[in-house]
Protein backbone atom coordinates (compact mmCIF):
# COMPACT_ATOMS: atom_id res chain seq x y z
CA UNK A 1 0.00 0.00 0.00
CA UNK A 2 1.10 3.53 -1.15
CA UNK A 3 2.31 5.75 2.19
CA UNK A 4 0.57 8.97 1.01
CA UNK A 5 2.56 11.56 3.77
CA UNK A 6 2.07 14.94 4.56
CA UNK A 7 3.80 15.71 7.86
CA UNK A 8 3.99 18.56 9.05
CA UNK A 9 5.87 17.99 12.42
CA UNK A 10 6.44 21.30 14.06
CA UNK A 11 2.36 22.04 14.24
CA UNK A 12 1.74 18.69 15.36
CA UNK A 13 3.87 18.04 18.15
CA UNK A 14 4.44 21.81 19.21
CA UNK A 15 1.64 24.26 19.12
CA UNK A 16 1.64 26.17 22.07
CA UNK A 17 4.99 25.43 23.73
CA UNK A 18 6.83 27.98 24.55
CA UNK A 19 11.18 27.50 24.82
CA UNK A 20 10.69 27.41 28.64
CA UNK A 21 8.02 24.58 28.52
CA UNK A 22 10.28 22.67 25.82
CA UNK A 23 12.94 22.75 28.20
CA UNK A 24 11.04 21.38 31.12
CA UNK A 25 9.31 18.53 28.98
CA UNK A 26 12.81 17.36 27.66
CA UNK A 27 14.12 17.17 31.00
CA UNK A 28 16.22 13.43 31.53
CA UNK A 29 13.66 10.89 32.97
CA UNK A 30 14.51 7.04 34.32
CA UNK A 31 13.90 4.01 31.89
CA UNK A 32 10.92 2.73 34.23
CA UNK A 33 9.36 6.63 34.19
CA UNK A 34 9.85 6.56 30.25
CA UNK A 35 8.52 2.88 29.75
CA UNK A 36 5.52 4.01 31.66
CA UNK A 37 4.88 7.43 30.03
CA UNK A 38 5.13 5.64 26.89
CA UNK A 39 2.55 2.99 27.85
CA UNK A 40 -0.04 6.14 28.81
CA UNK A 41 0.81 7.65 25.91
CA UNK A 42 -0.06 4.81 23.31
CA UNK A 43 -3.10 3.58 25.30
CA UNK A 44 -4.35 7.36 25.07
CA UNK A 45 -3.97 7.06 21.38
CA UNK A 46 -6.39 4.00 20.97
CA UNK A 47 -9.23 5.65 23.27
CA UNK A 48 -8.52 8.80 21.69
CA UNK A 49 -8.91 7.45 17.89
CA UNK A 50 -11.98 6.11 17.39
CA UNK A 51 -10.43 4.32 14.03
CA UNK A 52 -8.18 1.90 15.93
CA UNK A 53 -9.10 -1.04 17.64
CA UNK A 54 -5.56 -1.49 18.78
CA UNK A 55 -2.12 -0.34 18.85
CA UNK A 56 1.64 -2.54 19.27
CA UNK A 57 4.88 -0.80 19.71
CA UNK A 58 8.68 -2.31 20.42
CA UNK A 59 11.61 -0.70 20.82
CA UNK A 60 14.95 -2.27 21.04
CA UNK A 61 18.19 -0.61 21.35
CA UNK A 62 22.03 -1.92 21.18
CA UNK A 63 23.67 0.40 22.25
CA UNK A 64 21.97 0.86 25.79
CA UNK A 65 19.85 -2.90 25.58
CA UNK A 66 17.07 -1.17 26.24
CA UNK A 67 13.76 -3.41 25.07
CA UNK A 68 10.69 -2.50 25.63
CA UNK A 69 7.11 -4.16 24.08
CA UNK A 70 3.57 -2.32 24.58
CA UNK A 71 0.26 -3.17 23.29
CA UNK A 72 -2.88 -1.37 23.39
CA UNK A 73 -6.16 -1.95 23.27
CA UNK A 74 -8.50 -4.81 21.88
CA UNK A 75 -7.79 -6.85 18.46
CA UNK A 76 -11.13 -5.68 16.78
CA UNK A 77 -13.15 -3.19 17.23
CA UNK A 78 -16.80 -5.10 19.46
CA UNK A 79 -14.29 -7.52 21.14
CA UNK A 80 -12.99 -7.53 24.32
CA UNK A 81 -10.05 -9.97 23.56
CA UNK A 82 -6.90 -7.71 24.28
CA UNK A 83 -3.92 -7.17 21.54
CA UNK A 84 -0.50 -8.87 22.74
CA UNK A 85 2.68 -7.96 21.80
CA UNK A 86 2.86 -11.08 19.75
CA UNK A 87 -0.39 -10.64 17.88
CA UNK A 88 -0.03 -10.99 13.84
CA UNK A 89 -0.76 -8.10 11.53
CA UNK A 90 -0.91 -7.27 8.09
CA UNK A 91 2.49 -5.47 7.63
CA UNK A 92 1.26 -2.93 4.18
CA UNK A 93 4.45 -1.64 2.73
CA UNK A 94 6.90 -3.19 5.12
CA UNK A 95 6.67 -6.05 2.47
CA UNK A 96 8.37 -3.86 0.05
CA UNK A 97 11.58 -4.22 2.40
CA UNK A 98 11.59 -7.77 2.42
CA UNK A 99 10.84 -8.18 -1.44
CA UNK A 100 13.79 -5.41 -1.99
CA UNK A 101 16.09 -7.81 -0.14
CA UNK A 102 14.88 -10.87 -1.88
CA UNK A 103 16.78 -9.38 -5.09
CA UNK A 104 19.57 -7.82 -3.22
CA UNK A 105 20.79 -11.83 -2.24
CA UNK A 106 19.80 -12.32 -5.39
CA UNK A 107 22.07 -9.86 -6.84
CA UNK A 108 24.97 -11.03 -4.44
CA UNK A 109 24.60 -14.73 -5.84
CA UNK A 110 25.72 -13.40 -9.30
CA UNK A 111 22.11 -14.30 -10.62
CA UNK A 112 21.16 -10.80 -11.49
CA UNK A 113 22.02 -6.87 -11.57
CA UNK A 114 19.93 -4.12 -10.23
CA UNK A 115 20.58 -2.58 -13.81
CA UNK A 116 19.05 -5.61 -15.72
CA UNK A 117 16.34 -4.88 -17.75
CA UNK A 118 12.60 -6.38 -16.88
CA UNK A 119 12.03 -7.79 -20.28
CA UNK A 120 14.20 -10.29 -19.55
CA UNK A 121 11.82 -12.25 -17.49
CA UNK A 122 8.61 -10.70 -18.44
CA UNK A 123 6.94 -11.63 -21.43
CA UNK A 124 5.72 -8.40 -23.69
CA UNK A 125 1.98 -9.37 -23.14
CA UNK A 126 2.45 -8.21 -19.14
CA UNK A 127 4.30 -5.03 -20.10
CA UNK A 128 1.81 -4.11 -22.59
CA UNK A 129 1.04 -0.77 -21.98
CA UNK A 130 2.63 -0.09 -18.78
CA UNK A 131 5.29 2.30 -20.03
CA UNK A 132 4.18 3.66 -23.10
CA UNK A 133 4.52 7.61 -23.23
CA UNK A 134 3.51 9.75 -26.09
CA UNK A 135 3.22 7.07 -28.46
CA UNK A 136 6.34 5.19 -27.73
CA UNK A 137 6.85 1.96 -25.60
CA UNK A 138 9.95 2.09 -22.97
CA UNK A 139 9.25 -1.10 -21.32
CA UNK A 140 12.32 -2.40 -23.05
CA UNK A 141 13.99 -0.11 -20.66
CA UNK A 142 13.23 -0.37 -17.62
CA UNK A 143 15.48 -1.95 -15.28
CA UNK A 144 15.17 -3.57 -11.92
CA UNK A 145 16.54 -0.70 -9.59
CA UNK A 146 13.81 1.69 -10.98
CA UNK A 147 11.20 -0.44 -9.91
CA UNK A 148 12.73 -1.06 -6.83
CA UNK A 149 13.33 2.50 -6.20
CA UNK A 150 9.75 3.84 -7.61
CA UNK A 151 11.28 5.44 -11.00
CA UNK A 152 10.26 3.48 -14.01
CA UNK A 153 7.13 5.62 -14.18
CA UNK A 154 4.37 3.02 -14.14
CA UNK A 155 1.52 4.10 -12.67
CA UNK A 156 -0.13 3.13 -8.88
CA UNK A 157 -3.11 0.82 -8.81
CA UNK A 158 -3.91 1.54 -5.13
CA UNK A 159 -3.94 5.27 -5.11
CA UNK A 160 -3.39 6.45 -8.45
CA UNK A 161 -5.88 8.43 -10.83
CA UNK A 162 -7.58 6.34 -13.24
CA UNK A 163 -9.19 7.18 -16.34
CA UNK A 164 -12.37 5.05 -16.64
CA UNK A 165 -13.81 3.21 -13.74
CA UNK A 166 -13.72 3.85 -9.72
CA UNK A 167 -10.28 3.79 -8.43
CA UNK A 168 -9.20 1.07 -6.12
CA UNK A 169 -10.05 2.41 -2.96
CA UNK A 170 -13.19 3.31 -3.79
CA UNK A 171 -13.68 -0.56 -5.43
CA UNK A 172 -13.09 -2.48 -2.56
CA UNK A 173 -14.49 -0.20 0.08
CA UNK A 174 -17.53 -0.81 -1.47
CA UNK A 175 -17.07 -4.78 -1.86
CA UNK A 176 -14.44 -5.72 0.60
CA UNK A 177 -14.87 -9.24 -0.53
CA UNK A 178 -13.71 -8.47 -4.02
CA UNK A 179 -10.50 -10.90 -4.74
CA UNK A 180 -7.24 -9.91 -7.20
CA UNK A 181 -4.22 -12.18 -8.26
CA UNK A 182 -1.08 -10.54 -9.22
CA UNK A 183 -2.29 -10.45 -13.47
CA UNK A 184 -5.80 -8.49 -12.11
CA UNK A 185 -3.60 -5.77 -10.64
CA UNK A 186 -1.61 -5.58 -13.49
CA UNK A 187 -4.36 -5.33 -15.68
CA UNK A 188 -6.57 -2.50 -13.37
CA UNK A 189 -3.10 0.10 -14.35
CA UNK A 190 -2.80 -1.20 -18.29
CA UNK A 191 -6.65 -0.88 -18.90
CA UNK A 192 -7.53 2.58 -16.54
CA UNK A 193 -4.35 4.34 -15.93
CA UNK A 194 -1.68 6.29 -17.48
CA UNK A 195 2.27 6.02 -16.99
CA UNK A 196 3.56 9.08 -15.07
CA UNK A 197 6.82 9.53 -17.35
CA UNK A 198 9.63 8.28 -18.92
CA UNK A 199 12.10 5.42 -16.72
CA UNK A 200 14.50 6.63 -14.48
CA UNK A 201 12.96 10.54 -15.21
CA UNK A 202 11.09 10.89 -11.88
CA UNK A 203 10.07 9.52 -8.66
CA UNK A 204 6.52 8.11 -8.40
CA UNK A 205 5.44 5.80 -5.64
CA UNK A 206 4.14 2.49 -7.30
CA UNK A 207 2.66 -0.61 -5.95
CA UNK A 208 2.07 -1.92 -9.72
CA UNK A 209 6.10 -1.58 -9.98
CA UNK A 210 6.49 -4.00 -6.49
CA UNK A 211 4.02 -6.70 -8.45
CA UNK A 212 5.60 -6.70 -11.19
CA UNK A 213 9.15 -6.99 -9.22
CA UNK A 214 7.21 -10.33 -7.23
CA UNK A 215 6.52 -11.87 -11.10
CA UNK A 216 10.00 -11.36 -11.75
CA UNK A 217 10.81 -13.00 -8.38
CA UNK A 218 8.55 -16.26 -9.92
CA UNK A 219 10.26 -16.28 -13.14
CA UNK A 220 13.49 -16.36 -11.55
CA UNK A 221 13.26 -18.55 -9.08
CA UNK A 222 10.68 -20.90 -11.04
CA UNK A 223 8.24 -20.89 -7.53
CA UNK A 224 5.19 -18.73 -5.92
CA UNK A 225 6.24 -15.65 -4.19
CA UNK A 226 4.74 -17.23 -1.11
CA UNK A 227 7.44 -19.71 -1.05
CA UNK A 228 9.90 -17.56 -2.53
CA UNK A 229 9.49 -15.26 0.96
CA UNK A 230 9.89 -18.54 3.03
CA UNK A 231 12.89 -19.87 1.44
CA UNK A 232 15.06 -16.58 1.63
CA UNK A 233 13.99 -15.02 4.27
CA UNK A 234 11.11 -16.61 7.31
CA UNK A 235 13.09 -19.57 7.41
CA UNK A 236 16.63 -18.67 6.93
CA UNK A 237 16.21 -15.82 9.97
CA UNK A 238 13.57 -17.70 12.00
CA UNK A 239 10.51 -15.76 11.21
CA UNK A 240 8.23 -18.43 12.15
CA UNK A 241 5.13 -16.05 12.37
CA UNK A 242 5.19 -14.44 8.91
CA UNK A 243 3.80 -15.30 5.59
CA UNK A 244 2.10 -14.08 2.71
CA UNK A 245 -1.62 -13.59 3.04
CA UNK A 246 -3.76 -15.85 0.79
CA UNK A 247 -7.32 -15.57 1.11
CA UNK A 248 -7.87 -19.05 1.13
CA UNK A 249 -6.04 -19.36 3.98
CA UNK A 250 -7.14 -16.90 6.44
CA UNK A 251 -5.36 -16.91 9.94
CA UNK A 252 -6.69 -14.41 12.57
CA UNK A 253 -4.80 -11.49 13.17
CA UNK A 254 -5.38 -7.88 14.28
CA UNK A 255 -7.91 -5.30 12.54
CA UNK A 256 -6.98 -3.42 9.80
CA UNK A 257 -9.25 -0.11 8.97
CA UNK A 258 -10.00 1.64 5.34
CA UNK A 259 -12.46 3.84 5.44
CA UNK A 260 -13.79 2.53 8.73
CA UNK A 261 -14.29 -0.90 7.38
CA UNK A 262 -12.17 -4.23 8.65
CA UNK A 263 -10.67 -6.13 5.86
CA UNK A 264 -8.41 -8.30 8.02
CA UNK A 265 -10.59 -11.13 6.89
CA UNK A 266 -11.77 -10.26 3.68
CA UNK A 267 -10.61 -10.94 0.94
CA UNK A 268 -10.11 -7.62 0.16
CA UNK A 269 -6.21 -8.02 1.64
CA UNK A 270 -5.58 -9.57 -2.20
CA UNK A 271 -4.58 -6.00 -3.24
CA UNK A 272 -1.62 -6.20 -1.29
CA UNK A 273 1.13 -8.94 -2.76
CA UNK A 274 4.46 -8.51 -3.53
CA UNK A 275 4.26 -4.62 -2.79
CA UNK A 276 3.34 -5.23 0.52
CA UNK A 277 0.96 -8.61 1.73
CA UNK A 278 3.31 -10.15 4.35
CA UNK A 279 1.32 -11.02 8.02
CA UNK A 280 3.67 -10.48 10.14
CA UNK A 281 4.77 -9.86 14.02
CA UNK A 282 7.24 -7.38 15.97
CA UNK A 283 9.78 -9.91 17.16
CA UNK A 284 9.80 -10.86 12.88
CA UNK A 285 10.00 -7.29 12.07
CA UNK A 286 12.65 -7.23 14.63
CA UNK A 287 14.66 -10.04 13.66
CA UNK A 288 14.48 -8.87 9.89
CA UNK A 289 16.07 -5.57 10.92
CA UNK A 290 18.82 -7.13 12.79
CA UNK A 291 19.35 -9.12 10.03
CA UNK A 292 19.97 -6.71 7.50
CA UNK A 293 22.11 -4.06 9.82
CA UNK A 294 24.02 -7.02 10.89
CA UNK A 295 25.41 -7.98 7.80
CA UNK A 296 23.70 -11.43 7.75
CA UNK A 297 21.82 -11.17 4.99
CA UNK A 298 23.10 -8.98 2.48
CA UNK A 299 26.45 -7.62 1.42
CA UNK A 300 27.62 -3.97 2.86
CA UNK A 301 27.56 -3.50 -1.29
CA UNK A 302 23.99 -4.53 -1.64
CA UNK A 303 22.85 -3.27 1.51
CA UNK A 304 24.16 -0.02 0.73
CA UNK A 305 22.51 0.72 -2.62
CA UNK A 306 19.19 -0.46 -1.00
CA UNK A 307 19.94 2.45 1.58
CA UNK A 308 21.00 4.77 -1.05
CA UNK A 309 18.02 7.53 -0.18
CA UNK A 310 18.82 9.86 -3.83
CA UNK A 311 14.83 9.89 -3.87
CA UNK A 312 12.83 12.60 -2.82
CA UNK A 313 9.38 11.21 -1.68
CA UNK A 314 8.67 14.79 -0.09
CA UNK A 315 9.75 17.19 2.36
CA UNK A 316 12.54 15.41 4.74
CA UNK A 317 11.22 11.87 3.58
CA UNK A 318 13.79 10.06 0.89
CA UNK A 319 13.56 6.58 -0.42
CA UNK A 320 15.94 3.99 -1.81
CA UNK A 321 14.94 0.43 -2.62
CA UNK A 322 11.88 -0.82 -0.50
CA UNK A 323 13.34 1.74 2.71
CA UNK A 324 12.19 4.82 3.54
CA UNK A 325 14.60 7.84 5.33
CA UNK A 326 13.13 10.20 7.50
CA UNK A 327 14.72 13.78 7.87
CA UNK A 328 13.63 14.90 11.34
CA UNK A 329 15.69 18.21 10.73
CA UNK A 330 13.92 18.69 7.27
CA UNK A 331 10.56 17.95 8.57
CA UNK A 332 10.86 20.63 11.19
CA UNK A 333 13.97 22.88 12.54
CA UNK A 334 12.40 22.29 16.09
CA UNK A 335 13.18 18.73 15.81
CA UNK A 336 17.07 19.24 15.24
CA UNK A 337 18.19 16.92 18.19
CA UNK A 338 16.72 13.87 17.17
CA UNK A 339 18.35 11.06 14.94
CA UNK A 340 17.37 10.64 11.64
CA UNK A 341 15.81 7.27 10.76
CA UNK A 342 15.06 4.77 8.02
CA UNK A 343 13.29 1.45 7.34
CA UNK A 344 10.22 -0.18 6.06
CA UNK A 345 6.91 2.26 6.80
CA UNK A 346 3.20 1.21 5.19
CA UNK A 347 0.14 2.94 5.08
CA UNK A 348 -1.56 1.69 7.73
CA UNK A 349 0.69 3.40 10.49
CA UNK A 350 2.98 0.12 10.30
CA UNK A 351 7.01 0.85 10.46
CA UNK A 352 10.02 -0.98 11.71
CA UNK A 353 12.87 1.63 11.80
CA UNK A 354 16.31 2.28 12.22
CA UNK A 355 18.23 4.90 14.07
CA UNK A 356 21.83 3.68 13.38
CA UNK A 357 23.30 6.34 15.86
CA UNK A 358 21.92 4.88 18.78
CA UNK A 359 21.73 1.18 17.19
CA UNK A 360 17.64 1.26 18.11
CA UNK A 361 14.82 0.16 16.30
CA UNK A 362 11.37 1.10 16.53
CA UNK A 363 8.45 -0.93 15.36
CA UNK A 364 4.62 -0.02 15.71
CA UNK A 365 1.37 -1.36 13.92
CA UNK A 366 -1.58 0.76 14.81
CA UNK A 367 -3.75 -1.11 11.66
CA UNK A 368 -5.34 2.02 9.77
CA UNK A 369 -5.48 3.59 6.88
CA UNK A 370 -6.42 6.80 8.94
CA UNK A 371 -2.32 6.45 10.37
CA UNK A 372 -0.59 6.84 7.32
CA UNK A 373 0.32 10.39 8.63
CA UNK A 374 -0.58 9.98 12.00
CA UNK A 375 1.62 7.03 12.81
CA UNK A 376 4.70 8.91 12.19
CA UNK A 377 3.58 11.73 14.04
CA UNK A 378 3.26 9.63 17.08
CA UNK A 379 6.63 8.12 16.50
CA UNK A 380 8.01 11.49 16.72
CA UNK A 381 5.72 12.00 20.44
CA UNK A 382 7.07 8.68 21.31
CA UNK A 383 10.62 9.84 20.81
CA UNK A 384 10.32 12.69 22.15
CA UNK A 385 10.24 10.62 25.87
CA UNK A 386 11.94 7.90 24.86
CA UNK A 387 15.14 9.90 24.29
CA UNK A 388 14.96 11.53 27.18
CA UNK A 389 16.33 8.59 29.44
CA UNK A 390 19.36 9.49 31.14
CA UNK A 391 22.17 7.66 30.98
CA UNK A 392 22.78 5.16 33.14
Amino acid sequence: MKLAIRIIVGVVVFVGIGIGVLAYVNRPISEEAATEKIERHLTKVVSNNESLSGALLTIASGQTGYLEQFAAGTTHHGTSDPVRTDSPYHAASVGKTMCAAIFGLLVDEGRISFDDTIASWLHANTLKGLFVVDGTDYSDQVTVRQLLSHTSGVADYFEGPVTSGQPMLEMITANPDLSFTPADLIAFTRDRQEPVGTPGQQFHYSDTGYVLLGLILEAIEGKPYAKILEERLFEPLGMKDSYLFDKDKQADKLGLYLNGIDVSQRNALSVDWAGGGVVTTMDDLLTLMRALEAGALLSDGVYSQMTDFSQRYDKGIYYGMGMMYFDFRELSFLLGTMNDVYGGVGATGTYVLYDKKTDTIFIANFGSLDFAEKGIEELVKIRMIYDRIKEK
